[in-house]
């Protein structure tokens, strides 16, 4: 009896426990780093999120750089929510396509692979082109395998107005499917924008081993894949479009104009330079020196940015997506905003 008593206080504290990992050395469980996290519904945790997070170099001195550091870089820093955008790059359009046709004949899995018209664009795949969707959900889900206490969330937007059975295949063959959380109608509010939806708690998504939560600003069709969610039903946005130089980071809600509320939101702390030519506006993203020359991603910058939305919103609403291009400048204070949000930490 002592030793199963032993085995069984062993199994609890080393995370079994609704599936949760935990701190070996303390014997806390944790989830997404911390214990206090684990008791907390999905729409009450803040996350650390990256804005057109495929945007890094290669190539150097692109116009449309949004990050310096690689996905898996982003992950490992502590990244957990990831803003994609889906293109259909012109047939030969870019090296990507002509290196994975050729491969895909080689091998004779053309059947079998991924939609390779998906690809990580900026807009267009001239500017910036990461590949295809399916080769960067790899490294997703590798980091999900290694990492089972963690919950990750994408915002896609979909530039070129993607079906999401063109999308499933992606999911399907990088082997991240698995992970894909789906409502579940039992924890339903029966609001019919969803405002209201019970959200699990961090700890029961892991214990489910549905880890990954997806949404999609367009063409989501639920019906076909229920794991691509429908972002506004579930999510609002403040004022993305700021542009340099930025006296005050707008707090009201931009998107969508409906001025109903959601159970999520997005928090753009992040600008553009403008220019316009024959009446149109081209803008493009600050340069990382621009941020740090600015302060715009300093502590000051986002506290400030934090309690001005606060008054707008109640202080008792959670900041669930807290975005910023280039987050590693400025001492990375993003990481200390989302701790003070999830009243966790220091």
């Amino acid at each position: 009896m002592k030793v199963f008593a032993v085995i069984l206080s062993a199994l609890l504290l080393g995370g079994w426990q609704c599936g949760v990992s935990g701190n070996p050395a303390t014997g806390q469980l944790l989830c997404n780093g911390h214990k206090e996290l684990c008791a907390r519904p999905y729409n009450n945790v803040s996350f650390a999120c990256t804005h057109n997070s495929y945007s890094y170099a290669p190539p150097a001195g692109s116009p449309v750089l949004n990050q310096e550091r690689t996905i898996k870089e982003q992950l490992s820093d502590g990244i957990r929510a990831f803003m994609l955008d889906v293109v259909k790059p012109s047939p030969e359009e870019t090296l990507w396509n002509r290196i994975g046709s050729f491969f895909r004949n080689l091998l004779r899995h053309e059947a079998k692979a991924a939609d390779s018209r998906v690809h990580l664009c900026h807009g267009s795949c001239d500017l910036i082109d990461k590949g295809p969707l399916a080769d960067t959900l790899v490294v997703f889900r590798e980091f999900l395998d290694a990492n089972p206490n963690e919950v990750i969330t994408f915002i896609i937007e979909n530039v070129s107005g993607f079906t999401v059975k063109d999308l499933k295949p992606s999911f399907v063959s990088s082997g991240i499917e698995k992970y894909a959380f789906t409502p579940n109608s039992a924890f339903s509010a029966h609001s019919a924008n969803h405002v209201g939806y019970l959200w699990p708690t961090l700890g029961q998504m892991i214990s489910n081993k549905h880890r990954l939560v997806v949404f999609i600003d367009d063409k989501a069709q639920t019906d076909v894949v229920p794991y691509i969610l429908p972002e506004w039903d579930y999510v609002v946005e403040i004022p993305y479009s700021n542009i340099h130089p930025i006296k005050e980071f707008p707090c009201n809600q931009d998107r969508p104009r409906d001025g109903q509320p959601r159970d999520l939101l997005v928090l753009n702390h992040f600008g553009y330079n403008r220019v316009t030519i024959a009446g149109k506006n081209i803008d493009t993203p600050l340069t990382s020196s621009q941020v740090k020359e600015n302060g715009y991603n300093s502590l000051d910058s986002l506290q400030m940015h934090l309690n001005t939305c606060a008054k707008a919103w109640g202080d008792s609403r959670v900041f669930n997506f807290v975005t910023l291009d280039c987050y590693d400048v400025g001492d990375r204070s993003i990481f200390h905003i989302v701790d003070k949000i999830n009243r966790v930490g220091k």
